[in-house]
Formats: C-alpha cells, structure tokens, sequence
C-alpha cells in the first residue's frame, strides 16, 4: 500500500473509503451502548426545528432526515457519522491538491490527520458538531482559494453556501471565516474578487441558509450562550490577574496538545530538512499562516473579552486541523520531494489506521483487559427488556434528566417519544393511558425513594402535584461483557393517570 500511495496518490480516497467503511463495521461488532454525541444525536432525532440546543443544527438536521428515511439504529448513527468524516477527508484531500503541486503532498497532508489524535480518536467516537464544521471549513477555504485562482458564479455561489452552512456548523465557524477574510485581503487578487458583484450575492446566499436559526438564535440567546460560556469559566481562578493568565495559558496549551504528535512525526520523518523550512513562502503559504494567525488573535481577544478560562481540545482542533497542508506547503516550496519521505511517513497513517479501530473493538468486546467497561457495554437493551417483562406494557413516553440515557432510551423504545428535562425547550406528543404509562428513567449512584428532583419538578408542572409521589424501583444491571462486580444502577417509575391507576 505505501508504494501504491507513493506512485498513485489518489488511491488515498479508495484508501480512505475502505477504512470508513471498516470503522462502521466495527461499531456494529461492538455493543449498542451509545457515547455521549451518539446519545445527543439519537434524541435529537426526534425533531426537525430551528434550534435545538448550545450548538447549531446543522448535524442534528442531517442525522433527523437519516433516521426519518431509515430508521433509528447504531447503523443509522454509524453510517452518518463515518460519512460525514469520509466526506471531511475527501475534501481535505481535494483542497491539498489545489494549493499543493505535488499529488504526493497531497496524500501526505491528507493522511497526516491521522497523526492527530483528535481527528482518529476522539473525532471517530464523539465529536459530531466539530466534524461538520471541518467539513465546511474544507469546502468554504477549497471554494475561496478557486475564486482567487479563477472566479466563477458557480465558486461564488459555493462561497455563499459554505459560509450559510458552516455558521450552522458551529458558532465558532465566525472566527474562521473572518481569520479567511483577513487572508482574501492580503491575497494579490483578494480585494478585486471581494468587490466583485458576484460576492454580494454569496452573502445573501449565507444570510438565506443561516436565517431560520438566526431568527430562533435571537430568541434564544440565553439558551445558546450560556451554558456554553459557564463550561468556559470553569475551574476560574480567584484572582482577576490569574483568570487573565490562565485563558492564554489553556490555548496555547490545547495548540500544543494537538499539532506536538503531528510536529514530532514530521521531525522524525523529514528531519531537519522540515525544521528549517516553516518561514511562510509562497503566495499559498501566506495565505494558510494569515488564516491561522488572524484566528489565534481573534480567540486570544475573546479570552480576554469575556473571561475564558476554561478550553477543550474539541473547541481548538477546527482552527488547526489545516496544518499539515501548510507545513507541506512549505516543504514542497523550499525544494523537498515528497517521494524521498512517502513511503516511510505512510507507514505511520497506515499503522494507525489498523491500530484504532482494532482498539475500539477490543475494548469494547473485552473491557476486562482495560478494568472497566466503556460506554459502549451500558446496559440499556438488557434494562429495557426486563422493565417491560416485568411491567407487561409499553410505555407511552420515556422521560429522562440527562441525554445519554435519553438517547440510549430512545434507541432501544424508537416508536415511543422521549423526553429530556435537561432540554426543556424540546417538547413531544405523546399518549397517556392505562396502557401506556409514562415511564422515568435516571442513572444513579445509589437507590433513593423519590423522583429525581428534575423529574419531580417536570411531573408537578406537567402532570400534577398528586403524581409526585409515586413508586420508584431500582435494577441493577451487569455491563455487557463486563466483570460481574460491573454493574450499572438504574432508577425508574411507571407513572399511571391517577383515576386509572
């Protein structure tokens, strides 16, 4: 494979579709306990609205329409997913092609991501929103970089399309579209190809596509906003000049964190040669440390702005991910030939992309080998199945406080509507009888007799005070293919109509 790679470099797409097709295969092998972002896209899937949540919903729209066609399921989650991170590296793939000359390259930057752990990790099992928005961040740089190679109505129109959905990506998609901006004017051709007519037209296309959510944005600034920015301010030191060191301080360490394997990769392969030749070169060199350097000082401004003391690796790696296309840039600009490194520098990619899906498989079929079971062994079918054996019915809605066991419910109960007190703006239809109680479910660490407070104050100003009182169970429940001391206690109540019950 590493001399296919080194001789044809497109075979990097057939490369890449093989490999996403494998990691969707392993996330059916392993059991259908859902992660975190899984669990938030199977609830949200409930609904097709303006607005869900903290994020935008453009992910969330497209998983809805996924699972309306074809069911809820992990296939429908999986399939989604991996295509959504195929679709991420066939556009990396296409926009290292047009900036570098050398096909090689190209497949070298592509397959870098895949020495940032952020991408082949985390990214493969979690990060839905950030996903999407790489996505777009890849279409909206490939269609700015063709209207400054040779301007098109149809390059201006995918402009406009690009920047609409990108902001419906992920808030912060602003600072890389401004950090572009920045890039376009200092561009040769830049400020003739932002005066054109042609450009009025893809922001009226851009306020199109992101007006529905803007509207609902207006109206739920708070909702937004604020739980975003407390995750933000977490851990905030006491002292007014510490808060002030600490923000800079979690930025440049979450940049460190993600390109340091990248960097040591390409010291070990490229040696010195890479080390020697980062100085910005070309016209398209300019172009990628402008966008990088304007986004660094926008989130550096915002940290002071408003008091960021808190950052997470997902909320930095879009502003990054781009690196490797850079640091080739460089590289084939100072004289490098890509096919002196290709085939050892594959070798990494390709080891990886072995590597990480067999450890997701393993650890997920064999949890004792790590001491405790993953996300992926949550009990949930074998809990769903017991209750309702024991209860002899379905329920007519299945109310929770948190979204992982919303989602996980949900999943295993698809025909029956699930509620969430933690997203107390989603509301659903549901039927209440005899026949088809309303089922609470929370996860706990220890038995208790009453409701969880989120629940009782949902019953109360939903159905009642008189149903506040009601009997609550517990189960405990082996973790699917863990130890027998693994066990996971669940809390639930089957909740009557009163004059039925």
């Amino acid at each position: 494979m590493r001399n296919l790679l080194a001789r044809k470099p497109d075979t990097v797409v057939l490369l890449l579709a093989a490999y996403f097709v494998v990691a969707l295969v392993v996330r059916l092998l392993v059991p259908n306990g859902l992660r975190v972002d899984e669990s938030q896209q199977a609830f949200f899937s409930q609904w097709l609205v303006a607005g869900y949540d903290t994020q935008p919903p453009l992910y969330n729209w497209f998983q809805a329409m996924v699972v309306s066609v074809f069911g809820l399921s992990i296939a429908t989650i999986a399939a989604a997913k991996n295509l959504v991170l195929f679709l991420l590296f066939l556009s990396y793939y296409k926009l290292a092609k047009l900036v570098l000359d050398d096909r090689v390259f190209a497949a070298i930057a592509t397959l870098s991501l895949f020495t940032i752990p952020q991408v082949f990790w985390q990214a493969q099992r979690d990060l839905t929103h950030t996903v999407a928005q790489m996505l777009m961040i890849n279409l909206l740089i490939y269609s700015i970089i063709k209207t400054l190679k040779a301007p098109s109505l149809f390059s201006y129109v995918m402009i406009g399309a690009t920047l609409g959905l990108g902001m419906l990506s992920k808030y912060n998609f602003s600072l890389v579209a401004s950090g572009a901006l920045i890039a376009v004017l200092l561009h040769p051709e830049g400020l003739k190809r932002l005066l054109d007519r042609r450009f009025l037209m893809s922001l009226a296309i851009a306020v199109v596509i992101f007006l529905p959510h803007g509207l609902w944005l207006l109206d739920n600034v708070s909702l937004a906003a604020t739980r975003t920015l407390n995750t933000m301010a977490q851990e905030a030191p006491s002292g007014a000049f510490a808060k002030l060191i600490k923000g800079p301080t979690e930025f440049f360490g979450q940049v460190l964190v993600i390109i340091a394997p990248l960097v040591a990769v390409y010291t070990i392969i490229f040696g010195r040669k890479f080390l020697r030749n980062l100085r910005p070169t070309t016209v398209w060199a300019h172009f990628f440390d402008t966008i990088f350097l304007a986004i660094g000082l926008q989130v550096l401004l915002l940290v002071f702005a408003i008091g960021i003391t808190s950052m997470r690796d997902r909320w930095v790696l879009p502003f990054l991910f781009l690196m490797p296309i850079a640091f080739c840039l460089k590289m084939q600009a100072r004289g490098i030939r890509a096919e002196d490194f290709a085939k050892r520098f594959f070798v990494v990619p390709l080891a990886v992309m072995i590597v990480a899906p067999s450890l997701v498989f393993v650890r997920a079929n064999v949890p004792t080998l790590f001491g405790r079971p993953e996300a992926y062994n949550a009990p949930y079918e074998q809990f769903v199945s017991k209750i309702l054996a024991e209860e002899g019915k379905r329920p007519g809605l299945v109310l929770t406080d948190g979204w992982v066991a919303s989602g996980n419910m949900h999943l295993q109960l698809p025909d029956v509507p699930t509620l969430c007190t933690f997203f107390g703006n989603l509301e659903v239809d549901y039927e209440w009888s005899a026949e088809k109680p309303i089922l609470a479910v929370w996860l706990t660490s220890q038995e208790a007799s009453a409701l969880q407070p989120d629940l009782a104050a949902w019953v109360q100003k939903n159905l009642g005070p008189q149903y506040s009182a009601v009997a609550v169970k517990h189960m405990s429940v082996g973790y699917v293919r863990g130890r027998a001391e693994d066990q996971r206690l669940f809390s639930y109540a089957w909740i009557y109509p009163r004059e039925l019950s």
